[in-house]
């Protein structure tokens, strides 16, 4: 569209999502769990002349973007309001909205979409999407995932789901626990682990330790057991 430009963007493992410089939301590729935000399951943009037609993400009535943040099969947004709504794919949670439901693949559904709980007064000032699950930065400065935990991505301390049911999400969900007096500055999430950078410029990573990809010179998942 001509008379839009590109303010933010977020590439996910088989869609792609952009921020307008409206604030307004657009999103192409696989669309088999309704990642793309359409109230269907059509891909977009592997035929001619689908781009031009692309629909604009219904984000809620006068609700636009501020951040974007896409992986697997589903897709969250950072809203002006500074709620958090995420679509697609929502195997083991990972949408946050306490059901294991896809949202955006059926007609009526983006619209209905409620922001996800995330606890008394509290609102989100990133948003990071993981292969499973997903992480908040909140407004005073905690940290909260959700959706799969088999390998402790959530950094709860324990391996349990968050997000696939009834009272998971809100004041039920914990913040992890950075360290005595430590609050986190931005958030990022991979497949199976977390990381976030902390106030005093470190970094702390938890999860599936594969590799080394936490960075602590070991192989050892953390974050799936108590004290870790």
């Amino acid at each position: 569209d001509d008379s839009s430009s590109d303010t933010a963007i977020a590439a996910g493992q088989y869609h792609s999502c952009a921020i307008l410089d409206n604030g307004s939301v657009k999103c192409w590729g696989y669309n088999n769990n309704g990642q793309l935000g359409i109230d269907n399951t059509t891909n977009m943009g592997d035929n001619s002349g689908e781009m031009a037609v692309l629909p604009v993400v219904n984000l809620g009535t006068g609700r636009t973007a501020t951040a974007i943040s896409l992986h697997a099969n589903q897709s969250c947004a950072l809203l002006d309001n500074a709620s958090v709504k995420c679509w697609g794919s929502n195997q083991h949670g990972r949408l946050g909205l306490g059901n294991k439901n896809s949202i955006g693949d059926q007609s009526g559904e983006m619209a209905a979409l409620t922001g996800i709980d995330l606890g008394t007064g509290r609102t989100a000032t990133a948003i990071a999407a993981g292969g499973n699950h997903t992480c908040a930065l909140l407004d005073n400065a905690s940290v909260k995932c959700w959706g799969r935990n088999n390998v402790g991505q959530l950094g709860i301390g324990n391996d349990e789901l968050m997000g696939n049911t009834s009272n998971e999400m809100g004041d039920d969900l914990p913040s992890i626990d950075l360290g005595t007096g430590r609050t986190a500055t931005a958030i990022a999430a991979g497949y199976f682990h977390s990381c976030a950078l902390l106030d005093n410029a470190s970094v702390k990573c938890w999860g599936w330790n594969e590799y080394g990809r936490l960075g602590i010179d070991n192989a050892t998942t953390m974050g799936d057991n108590s004290s870790e």
